[in-house]
């Protein structure tokens, strides 16, 4: 019997060192911030859309004139001295069209066939070889040109530090104004607002920017835009 009543007085013990923890944050009141911080860089990264488009009756040349232009842009690239594991290679894709006459008639019109390929690239250069390389291969389709950071395990880190410097900075002005102390932190976290982190990757939009050289035709560079890497965090500190 005297076994039994310790075992149940053990729980009653633990939910009363709750409550005091919880109390010590709360009966003198608290202070709640949010600190923010944002980090610009530039993009290491280019990345690039093509897709390859046809039509055709047949469904085999229509299959073969899609796969002919996505192998020769390949090609190109390649030869221009893109690495294999730079390039990514879609699926194809290949489904019939039909229209409806004023009769409600569906009227076969061929087949619809498309692939796209991607590539990503360190060498901005690149970008417009790869797209003229595109253009001589018969591809006329750009899905777009975006711009990624290779690695922002540093830059996060930097963000990291400004935001919870800025809380504090945040906590500690509104502490000295309202003439109170802070006693210790009670709730610290990240927003987690994003899978690969605390940080939004942004995509840039490409700017074209005429170039002009002597002795030169006009030319045209691709220039990516800054980034921002950005991290918040969340406190709360109790006051006396």
């Amino acid at each position: 019997m005297k076994k039994l009543l310790f075992c149940m007085a053990v729980p009653v013990f633990l939910l009363g060192s709750s409550s005091a923890f919880a109390d010590s944050c709360t009966q003198s009141g608290v202070i709640e911030v949010v600190g923010h911080a944002k980090v610009d860089v530039m993009p290491d990264i280019a990345v690039l859309s093509y897709s390859a488009r046809d039509e055709n009756k047949d469904s085999v040349k229509v299959r073969n004139s899609v796969e002919k232009k996505i192998t020769s842009l390949y090609d190109k690239a390649l030869s221009l001295g893109v690495k294999k594991e730079q390039i990514i290679s879609g699926s194809i894709t290949l489904y019939p069209k039909y229209h409806y006459t004023d009769k409600s008639k569906r009227v076969f019109d061929g087949y619809f066939c498309s692939r796209d390929i991607v590539f990503k690239i360190d060498d901005f250069s690149l970008i417009e070889k790869i797209t003229t390389a595109a253009v001589d291969s018969g591809i006329g389709d750009i899905n777009g040109f975006g711009y990624e950071i290779k690695d922002t395990t540093a830059i996060k880190k930097e963000a990291d530090t400004k935001a919870i410097a800025d809380a504090m900075d945040q906590a500690q002005r509104l502490a000295d104004g309202f003439g109170v102390k802070i006693k210790k932190a009670c709730s610290l976290k990240f927003e987690d607002n994003n899978s690969n982190g605390f940080y939004p990757k942004n995509r840039a939009a490409v700017s074209l920017m005429a170039v002009k050289a002597e002795a030169a035709p006009a030319a045209t560079e691709y220039m990516p835009e800054k980034q921002s890497v950005e991290s918040n965090v969340y406190a709360t500190f109790s006051i006396e």
